[in-house]
């Protein structure tokens, strides 16, 4: 196997410049598409080998290879038709997402109403991305 080392990456026309170290930190480290209703399924996934299902609306993505901290970015996106709402994030009950390095805890509910009250909900699907180092 060869090795290939570079200062900076450019196109063909010798313009958008990128050094690997901001190629590194820019690339999604995992993602993940997955049915959470009933039997959770992964449908497809980058560096995510199971998600565990914790109770209605709490799932732990598990990685495949541990991020190199806690100190990453999620983002996520969830449909539970009919009603397709809901978000990913903090609940009435004080649940938020919880960063590990090899997993990540997090919740997906909706928001009720005109009061903003928020439950758990389990979700039929559900896209996680997570950046980092």
């Amino acid at each position: 196997m060869s090795t290939i080392k570079v200062n900076n990456l450019q196109n063909a026309s010798g313009s958008s410049n990128s050094t690997p170290e901001e190629i590194q930190q820019g690339r999604a480290k995992a993602w993940v598409n997955f049915n959470g209703e009933g039997t959770v399924s992964i449908r497809d996934d980058f560096n995510v080998n199971t998600i565990t299902d914790n109770g209605t609306g709490d799932y732990t993505v598990n990685f495949s290879n541990e991020l190199a901290n806690t100190n990453y970015c999620f983002a996520g996106y969830i449909d539970n038709a009919p009603s397709r709402s809901g978000v990913f994030g903090a609940s009435d009950t004080g649940h938020m997402p919880d960063f590990q390095t090899g997993s990540a805890l997090i919740h997906t509910m909706y928001i009720s109403g005109t009061n903003g009250q928020s439950s758990t909900m389990d979700v039929a699907i559900a896209h996680c991305i997570f950046f980092g180092d």
